[in-house]
């Protein structure tokens, strides 16, 4: 995949879904970062669900996007669908535990 593009759909008034399609790198987040962290601090969203189905890759960045959005939230920040090695790359750094919300290993299904 190489172009980036992501879309976003509020639902329920208060859960924002983030659908990105690509690579997830520094210059990728902070595009993505300027489009939703404006909706997140200002909408009343409480919940954020990244769908990492069309994810190929993923840095450092993005764990930075998470960790700053659920320390803004009220609610959670959750990924889900996530390829198995970018789930391992998640194990690596200790982030499966705050960013998975299940026990089986298996993707969180919204």
């Amino acid at each position: 995949m190489n172009q980036f593009s992501f879309t976003v759909e509020v639902e329920h008034d208060h859960k924002l879904i983030v659908k990105p399609h690509g690579s997830l790198d520094f210059h990728t987040v902070g595009i993505l970062k300027q489009a939703i962290y404006p909706l997140c601090v200002n909408e009343d969203i409480v919940d954020v669900i990244f769908d990492y189905e069309d994810v190929d890759y993923s840095d450092s960045s993005a764990f930075g996007l998470l960790l700053k959005l659920s320390r803004t939230l009220d609610g959670e920040v959750t990924v889900i669908n996530a390829r198995p090695s970018l789930r391992r790359v998640f194990q690596m750094a200790g982030f499966d535990t705050l960013f998975f919300k299940d026990d089986e290993g298996h993707d969180f299904i919204a």
